[in-house]
């Protein structure tokens, strides 16, 4: 949604609004009638309108009805990681912040699923109170599940990383805080799963989003692709979907039939609305040159399509209209869904059924306990890579500390993009100071082309007893419109890790504060660094999960959410390419494909403690023709993802034990291995579950992990699963720490 995002107010339905239901024409009709289904009494509304007035609701901002007494609405809030600056949101007073958690390729890494649904019942409970002043709308195009298919991706830092299973588990978890609450006939606010689908290019190799066309396999459509709007749709029951602005295998998203209306709401029982994004109809006609102006109105409309983020339908729907060209079942349609929504946000209902009008800015935005989550997610996400157990550190010993590189005294550089006003943003260098007197250098921006501030940043270092080298990138390099061309960190950056660390008295630890992967080998093998930490863009609070870490307060237990590679795999890798097994100047592409060797794996991730994995039950025989049959109905049905109920075909339990000496909590990632893994089109490995657990030294714990046919098949070039005879290994920690035999026969 590139563009100017207005931070004022635009046509937000407030709770103040005088209700239609309220006064005539509309009381005592069937839109008003609670006892009806929502279809029958969006169908009235529908019913009363006259062309006109069908047309001016099709924008983002839809125009309002005086009529029939119906208030406009913008549909257009953001919600990524906190309310965000939209032209639905206003940050005035009463409302000049939100809680503003880290971005979600950070709170990814805490691989904690009662988190992710913490932070959007939060976002949610401050979106209705901002919502009551008239600050707020209630559509939230939130959450981005696309996967990181490419590390160069400008927008890969907006969503849960490069693992279908992971990023589907986050959309299943995040989906139902931002819409369900206390209010079983109300949504509190409206998700949107976006973007729908294989979007993952900005602008790079003279090609922009608004005009690729993606072209992509059955097989990774399939097991890549899809996995997480299902999940999303599905086990999240998101209420929004928004069509990319992409065209894939020739058809643009947004006039794609069989995505919209034949897959989402035919298999996959969606019964929300459809937005695009933002100038994503207009593409269709003169970015993809589908079809003609009147043609892209229909398109649009029949293919499932219901809202336009842009003018493109106000300007030319009455036209083909009139042309006969769109029907108005199709545009009626489309209405339907947009009532149906309002209803379920509670414009047409009694004030006194909506427990969520009562919901006060003064007392549920920026609470102390909304704070203390952020902190708390910031803390979960931090990834320990390196350590040679110099680390934490001790106040007794490090009174001295130097804070430098181009991200040491980072505030909205940790907020990333899609970002609210923060109450505060607390700096790694603010963080530390807490902990030590410090002596900040920045040596250099984050494009670090010149090396004027080095002599500062080196001679910080040699003066202090420990040096914290904050290095990384910013959406100065990586944002939404703009790609990477390299992953080598920007400019001199190796430089002036090389001059700092070889001029430190003490020990070393870089900080990678970056949202995509970059290439930090020149840290990882360099011995005087004693540690390195991944924190990618922490949020509000980011500085002091990072001091609390260096010095122990925290104990980390974060994982990587996506590969860090070497800077070569991207030597004649084009982006273009969206095969993800190997191939012709392809070595792979995500953890599940990449045939190289990282800088630092998926799911890498250590602890000042240790931790043991032993097996303890369900590793059995399983019957490849019972596995056979699940997959079939899956296939039939368009499942591609595990759903609530999915029949269970065995259960692998192994015992965690925290072997050291302090605590800490695990993220336990299991993953499947085919028979003939990494051979023949199938992944090396698979995420199938994770789960987050927290010991006290000695302690242990049992952790579950139930087999579905999802977790022992593969797609077949059809974009068909089935299961593969022989042994699988479940295997547990991305170094497989624990592999566990199952036999399908």
């Amino acid at each position: 949604m590139l563009g100017k995002l207005l931070i004022g107010l635009s046509c937000t339905w407030a709770a103040s609004a005088a209700l239609p239901c309220t006064q005539a024409p509309l009381l005592g009709t069937p839109a008003c009638n609670t006892s009806l289904p929502l279809g029958a009494r969006a169908g009235y509304i529908v019913s009363q309108l006259t062309k006109t007035e069908k047309i001016g609701l099709f924008s983002n901002t839809a125009k309002s009805v005086p009529r029939l007494n119906i208030d406009s609405y913008q549909w257009w809030s953001e919600a990524l990681h906190g309310v965000g600056k939209s032209p639905g949101v206003s940050f005035t007073p009463p409302t000049p912040c939100a809680t503003s958690f880290p971005q979600v390729i950070t709170t990814s890494a805490s691989f904690n699923k009662s988190l992710y649904h913490s932070i959007s019942t939060v976002i949610s409970t401050e979106a209705r109170a901002m919502n009551n002043v008239g600050h707020a709308g209630l559509s939230f195009w939130t959450p981005n599940i696309n996967l990181i298919r490419d590390p160069r991706w400008g927008r890969g830092h907006e969503t849960p990383g490069e693992d279908p299973v992971g990023t589907a588990t986050y959309a299943a978890h995040f989906v139902p805080g931002i819409q369900e609450g206390e209010d079983p006939n109300h949504l509190k606010a409206s998700a949107c799963c976006k973007h729908y689908y294989a979007y993952d290019l900005e602008n790079w190799g003279g090609v922009d989003r608004h005009h690729f066309n993606a072209v992509i396999s059955m097989q990774d459509e399939t097991d890549t692709y899809f996995p997480a709007f299902h999940s999303c749709v599905v086990n999240g029951r998101s209420k929004g979907i928004m069509c990319s602005y992409n065209a894939v295998n020739g058809t643009p998203s947004c006039a794609n039939g069989r995505i919209m209306n034949g897959m989402a709401r035919a298999k996959w029982g969606f019964d929300g609305y459809i937005t695009s994004d933002c100038g994503a109809v207009q593409d269709i006609n003169s970015a993809h040159h589908f079809a003609d102006p009147l043609n892209t109105c229909k398109d649009a409309l029949e293919a499932g399509m219901d809202s336009d983020c842009g003018s493109f339908l106000n300007n030319n729907l009455g036209k083909s209209m009139s042309a006969n060209v769109t029907p108005e079942s199709a545009v009626d349609a489309a209405l339907q869904h947009l009532f149906e929504m309002e209803m379920r946000f509670g414009f047409y209902d009694p004030v006194s059924e909506q427990p969520y009008l009562n919901y006060s800015y003064k007392t549920m935005v920026n609470t102390p306990a909304h704070q203390e989550l952020a902190l708390e997610v910031a803390q979960q996400a931090m990834v320990l890579l390196k350590n040679d157990g110099t680390f934490p550190l001790s106040t007794d010993s490090v009174k001295t500390l130097a804070v430098v590189g181009p991200n040491a005294n980072a505030t909205t550089v940790m907020q990333a993009n899609y970002q609210g006003v923060a109450p505060y943003l607390i700096s790694p260098l603010m963080g530390l100071s807490k902990y030590a007197t410090t002596t900040y250098a920045e040596g250099c921006d984050t494009n670090c082309a010149s090396t004027t501030g080095f002599a500062a940043a080196t001679q910080a270092a040699q003066n202090a007893d420990a040096t914290i080298l904050v290095i990384g990138i910013s959406t100065e390099q990586e944002a939404e419109g703009r790609d990477r061309t390299s992953i080598a960190l920007p400019g001199n950056q190796e430089q002036l890790i090389a001059e700092v660390v070889a001029a430190s008295k003490g020990p070393v630890m870089v900080v990678v504060m970056a949202g995509g992967s970059v290439d930090f080998t020149v840290a990882k093998t360099n011995p005087k660094v004693k540690g390195i930490m991944w924190v990618g863009y922490p949020g509000q609070s980011g500085g002091q999960a990072i001091a609390d870490v260096v010095f122990g307060k925290v104990n980390p237990s974060g994982r990587l959410p996506h590969t860090q590679y070497p800077k070569q795999y991207l030597d004649n890798l084009s982006m273009f390419d969206m095969n993800m097994r190997p191939g012709v100047n392809n070595t792979g592409r995500t953890y599940r494909f990449y045939t190289g060797t990282p800088v630092y794996a998926y799911g890498s991730g250590i602890s000042y403690t240790t931790f043991k994995y032993s097996f303890v039950s369900g590793n059995g025989a399983i019957s490849q023709a019972d596995l056979a049959a699940d997959c079939q109905a899956n296939n039939n049905n368009g499942v591609y993802s595990v759903t609530a109920g999915a029949k269970v075909f065995g259960t692998i339990a192994i015992k965690v034990e925290n072997t050291g000496t302090v605590a800490g909590s695990d993220a336990v990632l299991a993953f499947s291995k085919a028979p003939a893994a990494g051979t023949g089109g199938a992944p090396i490995k698979s995420l199938i579950g994770f789960e987050k657990v927290h010991l006290a030294p000695g302690a242990s714990t049992i952790v579950y992990f139930p087999l579905h046919s999802m977790d022992l098949s593969l797609s077949n070039e059809q974009g068909k699963r089935e299961p593969s005879v022989g042994t699988w290994q479940i295997a547990f920690g991305p170094d497989d720490a624990l592999l566990v035999p199952v036999s399908v026969q």
